[in-house]
Order: structure tokens, then C-alpha cells, then sequence
């Protein structure tokens, strides 16, 4: 099912040492709480499923909104900043990225996994190096046919920190179709061109069950 535009944010953390089992859990449930005490239109989160390298991050939260009012109000509801702030003492602040965008996509899915990767530009980019590397993204859609669906997109600039300027976003049916994704010929292509182009140590990826995994 396709829904409207939404606005999404989308958070990645890494785990700091100190982070216990226990506190991993909690933090999950901060995450499920606010998807029913706070004005959202649609919360998902996961933790990681270690399917990529080294660039790959531990937990993920993504939240719709209708519109930009919708966001603000939750940007000052107080079950936000409670999650939040807890989940920050036990991740690597400094490393959390944050992206802001349009999403046309269709609706989370109970099992099914999504790809995320959050990129920044390098410094002195041109727009043609950036439509260039928009455009190999997009064309994943055609060459790789283990792809449920795929969405490219630019940060709206809402982030005050850790802000990321570039969004793939992919889902697949299971992991299978994302290992497959993973190691495509035209994915790894796309990748090379991407870390030519983009910081290599601002990229952010996961790959995460969709519906609270």
C-alpha cells in the first residue's frame, strides 16, 4: 500500500560500551511508548540485524508526521525529550545521525527489512556530482530486482546536530533479499561512486526488521 507524502525523521544510534542488554531493551520501549503518548502519525524502530560493515549502526527510529505542524508539536512533547535523553546516555552522541525528508513510500510491514543509509556531502560538491549520485541510487530500482521498493531523497535541514544530507531508503520482502542487495554488483557500484562523493565517516547504514524489530 502507497501511502500520501509524509514527513519522516529518522535517527541512527551506535551503542555506547556501557549500554547492558537490559538498557538496549528499555530503550526500545521508550521508543514504543511514544508511538502512543506522543502526536505522531506513525512510529517504527530497529535494532541492527548485522547483515553490512563497518559503517553500519545499532538502533533506528523513524517517525511520520502529515505535516510540518505535526512534526513541530512533537518536537516539543515532553515523552520525546524522556526517550530521547535516555537513550542518549547510553549511545554514542557525538556519532547519532539525523536526516529529515520527504517519504513517498509505501507503509511498514510487519517482517519485512529495510536499508537505510544516510550520506553527507564532501565539501565543494557541484550539483551535476549530486544528481549523479542521486540518479545511481535511483537506479537500483531497475537493477536490482530483489528491491520491494526505494526512495531517494534530500534532508530537509530541520537537524540542529549530526545532520545528514542525502537519504536511501529500501525495503525488502526478508533478509535474504537484503544480503542479496547487499552484494550486487550494481549496489557495490553505486557505493564506490557515493563514498567518492559523501564523507565516509559521516555515512550511516542499518538494516532492521520493519514493525518494531
Amino acid at each position: 500500500m502507497t501511502i500520501s507524502p509524509v514527513l519522516r525523521r529518522v535517527v541512527l544510534w551506535r551503542w555506547s560500551a556501557r549500554a547492558t542488554p537490559e538498557q538496549r531493551l528499555r530503550a526500545k520501549e521508550g521508543l514504543a511508548y511514544i508511538s502512543y503518548a506522543s502526536p505522531v502519525d506513525a512510529v517504527d524502530f530497529g535494532e541492527d540485524l548485522g547483515l553490512s560493515g563497518g559503517t553500519h549502526y545499532d538502533l533506528v527510529l523513524l517517525r511520520d508526521h502529515r505535516d510540518k505542524a505535526s512534526w513541530d508539536e512533537y518536537n516539543r512533547d515532553a515523552h520525546h525529550y524522556r526517550v530521547g535523553g535516555f537513550i542518549d546516555t547510553i549511545t554514542q552522541e557525538g556519532k547519532t545521525v539525523r536526516a529529515d525528508y520527504v517519504y513517498k513510500g509505501p507503509t511498514s510491514v510487519r517482517g519485512r527489512v529495510r536499508h537505510l543509509a544516510l550520506y553527507a556531502w564532501r565539501e565543494g560538491l557541484d550539483e551535476r556530482e549530486k544528481r549523479e549520485a542521486r540518479r545511481a541510487l535511483a537506479g537500483l530500482r531497475v537493477a536490482c530486482d530483489v528491491i520491494f521498493a526505494l526512495e531517494v531523497a534530500d534532508d530537509l535541514g530541520w537537524a540542529t546536530v549530526g545532520r545528514a544530507d542525502l537519504v536511501l531508503e529500501v525495503h525488502f520482502p526478508d533478509e535474504n533479499g537484503a544480503r542479496a542487495f547487499l552484494g550486487h554488483p550494481a549496489y557495490r557500484e553505486a557505493a564506490e561512486l557515493l563514498a567518492g562523493l559523501t564523507r565516509p565517516e559521516r555515512t550511516a547504514t542499518i538494516q532492521h526488521r520493519m514493525k518494531m524489530g
